[in-house]
């Protein structure tokens, strides 16, 4: 499939996307659903070219010129289910860390808060649950999800990388088939510009409440990536923790069946 520049939508030359056009009349019938496909790829262009979070960023560009700790940041990046969420928990207990809060990162479209401004972390928080307690379907997959993973303040970084567009469902143990979609998106999806918006993202975070010693991260995701990680943060701290694989797999399993019901 070939990719065609868009230039009758907001006169914007560099935007690409993907036409009917550019399916064969033979694919078309082959492939039924081809339309669905279309329709995804472009809510996933939309959500990375229209991230609201940028704007801001450029017009008030001197989150630049402040630097983020020499310390770090500590990354907690082994795979799931060994324990991570735990030993996150347990180090966001040194006052002198900081660690992005769920508030900080699945909101959308607001500025950076501080920790200590509690109203307006309660609100924010507030807004986030509203929309699942209306859903009485939503909240018996997050009461099954809680069994098996329990919900804290702060969460883990992935949710910064998701904004840029990289979904990257780590927590399922790959066939390692070349030509299955999560192995393009580990080995072959260039993951430069989801990098970038992390160190933005927490740059941002970083000029309304620094750490007095370092940031605190964690993410799975982490591990298809050192190479990019280690790039924009020279000096981070990585924790790789370690499980046995008979022990993984059925927590693992629990926690995807709490999540499909």
């Amino acid at each position: 499939m070939s990719t065609t520049s868009d230039q009758t939508t907001n006169d914007h030359s560099n935007d690409t996307v993907l036409h009917e056009d550019d399916l064969t009349e033979q694919a078309k019938n082959q492939f039924v659903y081809h339309s669905d496909i279309l329709r995804t790829f472009e809510s996933y262009r939309q959500s990375v070219l229209c991230n609201e979070y940028i704007t801001p960023i450029v017009e008030h560009n001197e989150i630049f010129n402040q630097n983020l700790p020499t310390i770090g940041p500590l990354v907690v990046c082994g795979f799931a289910r060994t324990g991570t969420t735990l030993l996150y928990n347990l180090l966001a207990c040194d006052p002198n860390c900081r660690v992005p809060l769920f508030t900080d990162m699945s909101v959308e479209i607001v500025s950076p808060i501080p920790r200590s401004d509690s109203i307006g972390q309660k609100r924010r928080l507030d807004l986030l649950k509203s929309p699942q307690q209306e859903n009485e379907q939503l909240s018996d997959v997050l009461i099954r999800i809680a069994a098996s993973r329990a919900h804290f303040d702060i969460e883990e970084d992935s949710f910064i990388l998701r904004q840029a567009g990289y979904f990257c469902m780590s927590i399922l143990l790959s066939d390692d088939e070349d030509d299955t979609s999560e192995s393009w998106i580990r080995k072959e999806m260039n993951k430069d510009y989801v990098y970038d918006y992390h160190e933005t993202f927490l740059r941002m975070l970083n000029t309304v409440d620094m750490p007095k010693s370092h940031w605190l991260l964690k993410s799975p995701i982490h591990i298809f990536s050192f190479d990019k990680l280690l790039q924009h943060y020279p000096n981070a701290l990585l924790i790789m923790t370690h499980r046995q694989l008979d022990e993984v797999l059925p927590s693992s399993c629990c926690l995807t069946l709490a999540t499909v019901g």
